[in-house]
């Protein structure tokens, strides 16, 4: 009688006995039952090489065609100054790779890495875009295949790894990403971020000197290609909570280098940076969280409803908690709160990539302030942990209503519509008209705070022009026209654009501040402060409405009130070099003996 032997081996970097094995080949595939950390056992298909080269083909010609016309793309934006003429990264000579290692991103980014990768592309295409491209695409789909791995590697059933790779790539959200080459930096440290964690799973598995020194050095290589890779510590304690079911000393114990090197690349990020760091939206930490809160809903409309993506978010700053659009975020940031733990404590995985999202999100959160509130890119990261619950919870409704064999359709299906919408996006990434109209022509923008003789923008009027003859009564093609008019230092013509804007949207908080400025350069001192009030009352957190306003009583020589605007301003924006020349007025007109 033979003995059973139960000596244990490895899969997937768990242990399991013999007795565990797969007893039968099943042509191309096997079929084996697994019980990892919080996963409930259940059959898992492991494809062959050649199912996977399928699937990498499958994913890679898929990603490819629908950024195909991001080969076209010029310089847009940041590229110009940043990489077309930065020519640091034209050489790999000592020099240069010693200007790169301390190079800061437009003073305020320490992303070494990333422009360690633009030097190598400028050896490979010189100074041509397309080739630049390129390297952001092959990141891109590199990046899928490993999200691809890593779920596998999570016991994710191989339909589920390949659709949420699959949907993660071909996702619009991902566009700005991608088509965009300054953000070469998302594409870099999400690499090694996702391969990094994934080196972690073994680390958990079977602790190894060696694996924890592979951890650490693709973890900094993460951070010094962008520093909002410093959460993965906490991604690795929530990985043990959720997933293992447990918390041992060793667990925590293993981020704190990690930690450290984190706190190490984010003070060298923040250290000195006039723009990181330094002031909080609206003057406070209260208000930054209010209306940071109001971003997640949105973030989740355009996971699941991309169809009204833009390079510019407008996000009014929120003066109070009571405020609906507020009110309604906390509500849902406590249902995802309630909703993870619930499943956290049902033992279901869905907990693990609700926190994903949640803890990759947070660092864009603007907890540590930077000028940005909104941004398509943000979400590049922490789409996965949107993705693959919404793909598990559509595999259990197929199942309920026995309906499972129409999941590869449903994934064409939903791969061919966002593909075709990224396919309709990447063109805004093409060329700087492209660019501004994307939100030119949607959206109010502030106007500088003072005419310039700004040159004419001809295409830009254009475009607003003909927009205009679509959509005449889009109060945001009065304001942008207004604006240029503004600018350009044709005030009346402004006042004219601007009024029509306010009546069509008298809501706007942008419109009435823009109308109010200039009703305060053409001398319409009772017309500017209405609507400067008015503009101070929609948006009461807002810097330049109380400036201006205190411009406009200054002019009326309304000194008192002059001083409150100012005082409220100052609170709101620290810094002197937006506010002392209105001071020093105000101070002159107050003490005239002086």
């Amino acid at each position: 009688m033979t003995t059973r032997r139960l000596t244990a081996t490895r899969h997937r970097g768990r242990s399991y006995t013999k007795a565990d094995a797969p007893r039968k080949d099943l042509g191309r595939a096997v079929l084996a039952r697994h019980h990892v950390g919080g996963y409930e056992p259940r059959t898992v298909l492991r494809f062959d090489r050649a199912s996977h080269t399928l699937v990498f083909s499958l994913i890679a010609i898929a990603t490819t065609l629908a950024y195909i016309q991001s080969f076209q793309g010029s310089w847009i934006s940041d590229d110009v100054e940043l990489i077309a003429g930065n020519t640091m990264i034209r050489s790999l000579a000592p020099a240069n790779l010693r200007a790169i290692a301390t190079f800061f991103e437009a003073g305020i980014n320490y992303v070494p890495l990333t422009y360690l990768s633009f030097a190598f592309d400028y050896q490979l295409w010189g100074p041509h875009p397309s080739g630049f491209h390129l390297s952001n695409l092959v990141l891109h789909v590199a990046n899928a295949l490993v999200v691809y791995f890593l779920l596998l590697h999570m016991q994710e059933s191989s339909g589920i790894a390949f659709a949420a790779s699959l949907l993660w790539a071909l996702h619009p959200v991902q566009v700005e990403s991608v088509a965009w080459i300054s953000e070469r930096k998302n594409l870099l440290s999400t690499l090694f971020f996702l391969l990094a964690f994934h080196v972690y799973t073994r680390f958990s598995a079977r602790p190894r000197t060696r694996t924890y020194a592979l951890l650490t050095v693709l973890y900094v290589a993460a951070l010094v290609s962008k520093v909002n890779t410093i959460v993965l510590p906490a991604l690795m304690l929530t990985y043990e909570l959720v997933i293992q079911r447990r918390l041992r000393p060793q667990d925590f114990f293993a981020t704190l280098p990690l930690a450290t090197c984190g706190a190490a690349i984010a003070w060298v990020n923040l250290h000195g940076n006039p723009s990181h760091g330094v002031a909080y939206h609206g003057g406070s930490l209260a208000v930054t969280l209010r209306t940071s809160s109001t971003t997640i809903p949105q973030y989740l409309l355009n996971v699941v409803s991309p169809f009204d993506l833009s390079s510019y978010y407008p996000i009014p700053l929120r003066a109070s908690w009571l405020d609906p659009s507020v009110a309604m975020a906390v509500a849902v940031i406590l249902t995802l709160v309630s909703l993870t733990c619930w499943l956290a404590w049902r033992h279901q995985p869905e907990a693990f990539w609700l926190a994903w999202f949640g803890i990759t999100l947070s660092p864009m959160l603007n907890l540590v302030p930077f000028p940005a509130l909104m941004n398509d890119r943000y979400l590049y990261l922490p789409l996965l942990g949107a993705l693959v619950p919404l793909l598990r919870l559509a595999n259990r409704l197929l199942r309920r209503v026995g309906a499972i064999r129409a999941a590869p359709a449903f994934t064409g299906v939903t791969a061919l519509g966002l593909g075709l919408l990224t396919v309709a996006r990447v063109p805004v990434f093409q060329n700087e008209l492209n660019l501004w109209a994307d939100m030119g022509l949607r959206t109010s923008y502030i106007t500088a705070d003072q005419p310039y003789g700004a040159p004419p923008r001809l295409e830009q009027k254009r475009l607003l022009t003909e927009a205009l003859a679509r959509y005449p009564t889009r109060a945001a093609l009065y304001n942008n026209l207004g604006g240029f008019a503004f600018e350009e230092n044709r005030l009346a013509e402004a006042v004219s654009f601007l009024t029509r804007a306010q009546a069509l949207d008298p809501t706007d908080p942008v419109i009435a501040l823009n109308l109010g400025r200039a009703y305060l350069l053409t001398g319409r001192l009772d017309d500017a402060t209405r609507t400067l009030e008015l503009a101070t009352a929609l948006e009461p957190p807002s810097f330049f409405p109380h400036l201006n306003l205190a411009r406009a009583h200054l002019r009326r020589n309304d000194l008192v009130r002059a001083r409150i605007e100012l005082t409220r301003a100052k609170s709101i924006k620290s810094d002197p070099y937006f506010w002392s020349n209105v001071e020093q007025q105000l101070n002159r007109a107050e003490n005239p003996a002086s």
